[in-house]
């Protein structure tokens, strides 16, 4: 049965059911660096050539710097809503509904674009023409009949398959390590094959710069313990903690195989221009059977990633409707809960309509830049939130409290907006367009808001 939790009142989720490794285990698994390396190192070799490791590491420094921001708001507003609670208690109601609706649009595409890839992937390892979309549209039915089950017998399950991505992406980066063939050094040199497809070009600054937003999106989930701060044990305390450690373990293991893949390039322009650079490079390091288990441990990988998302996705639209953020007849819609297993149900229905849309009728790349610059957005209205709570707030108790304030909100916002610099100009007026939409709309109805 479903029950429906009144939006005047302020309920919560059932509490308790998650201990931390539990906590850390969905994080981990939402970023997944198995699916984060997997799904954008070409598209970051493509437009950064080798020059891709530079703009990891930059990416790394922006994304520890966007933890710190996360662990020290999320442990003073600890909520389902997360970002999205972070920014309408720093900023306000309005910017809360700009995030709001960053997350609707980000939650209806970011699990197709993953589970896209992981179709893509099980093609080439069943060495068939299988018919990708539909195969996404399968796996997206399975996460979503997984989502609607109890929150901790569902964190098991994306806990194991985590155990088994960590281990296929650092058997993966040791054989790298083990054959390396690229003849100029990255880190100094970073080139790109010239255009007329012959020799090799110095990268330039604004190609790595860039590939920094697809960078971004491979490290995108270390914010996801705070959305189950509602049902996990010590949430003030443990969930901060849970941020970091996310954080920090995904920038080392995405790293390491940033460069050591990097450095097991043989052929340059092969690979740029590769379909699927990772899979090349591992069937030549691995050979055919290692590069066909490989496979099989990414499309894994991103059925995890897929469905830890999708958990988080629903709760940050049930907080929404908590607080009215949504149009008074989707309040009651985004506000039920099963009785059974206690869980956003309706959320799930729209993630689920959504994503199996995409699945089906759009392309890998497109939505993966497009989620790029979504992602990076909400980052810096989460760095903001970071810089204006700490002094407007500053006598209230804190659970976690980052070090050097206020750099690590600085260091992100000055990364991001440069970041979106190089972006598409295709989908930075589709970003933008709607946070300055949402923005109207939320503006006009900030009486309304300020009252619930």
């Amino acid at each position: 049965m479903i029950t429906h939790q009144p939006t005047g009142e302020r309920r919560s989720l059932h509490g308790g059911a998650l201990r931390p490794v539990n906590v850390l285990a969905i994080a981990v698994a939402a970023i997944s660096p198995t699916t984060s390396v997997f799904l954008v190192y070409g598209a970051g070799l493509a437009s950064a050539g080798t020059g891709v490791i530079w703009a990891f590491v930059i990416g790394a420094a922006i994304a520890l710097a966007m933890a710190f921001c996360y662990a020290e708001v999320g442990s003073v507003f600890p909520s389902a809503g997360g970002a999205y609670t972070i920014v309408r208690r720093a900023l306000g109601p309005v910017f809360g509904g700009v995030s709001t609706i960053l997350f609707l649009v980000l939650g209806i595409v970011v699990t197709a674009s993953i589970l896209v890839a992981a179709a893509t992937y099980l093609g080439q390892l069943a060495g068939a023409d299988i018919p990708v979309n539909w195969v996404a549209f399968g796996m997206m039915v399975l996460v979503t009949v997984l989502s609607l089950e109890r929150i901790s017998p569902t964190s098991w399950v994306t806990g194991l398959m985590l155990v088994l991505e960590l281990t296929v992406i650092l058997v993966f980066t040791a054989f790298c390590l083990g054959h390396v063939s690229l003849g100029s050094d990255p880190f100094t040199h970073p080139s790109l094959p010239a255009s007329h497809g012959t020799g090799l070009i110095a990268v330039g600054a604004s190609g790595m710069i860039a590939a920094i937003v697809p960078a971004l999106f491979a490290f995108n989930g270390y914010d996801w313990p705070l959305y189950f701060a509602e049902e996990s044990r010590g949430s003030r305390r443990t969930l901060p903690r849970a941020v970091m450690l996310a954080a920090a373990i995904s920038v080392v293991v995405e790293v390491l195989a940033v460069i050591a893949a990097t450095y097991a390039i043989k052929d340059l322009s092969g690979t740029t221009a590769s379909a699927a650079p990772l899979s090349d490079i591992a069937s030549r390091v691995m050979g055919s059977t290692g590069a066909k288990v490989l496979l099989a441990g990414v499309v894994i990988a991103m059925f995890d990633t897929g469905l830890a998302g999708n958990l988080a996705y629903a709760r940050i639209y049930y907080a929404a409707a908590r607080d009215s953020m949504w149009p008074r007849p989707l309040n009651p819609f985004f506000g039920h809960l099963t009785r059974r297993t206690q869980v956003p149900v309706w959320g799930f229905a729209v993630l689920f309509a959504g994503n199996a849309v995409l699945c089906i009728f759009t392309s890998l790349n497109n939505l993966i830049t497009f989620t790029g610059v979504v992602i990076v957005t909400i980052y810096l209205l989460v760095a903001v939130s970071a810089l204006v709570c700490r002094v407007r707030d500053r006598g209230q108790a804190r659970a976690f409290r980052m070090p050097l304030w206020p750099v690590p909100p600085l260091v992100a916002i000055a990364g991001v907006i440069v970041a979106l610099t190089q972006q598409s100009a295709r989908d930075l007026w589709i970003a933008f367009g709607i946070a300055i939409a949402s923005f109207a709309g939320y503006f006009a109805a900030r009486r309304r808001l300020e009252e619930a």
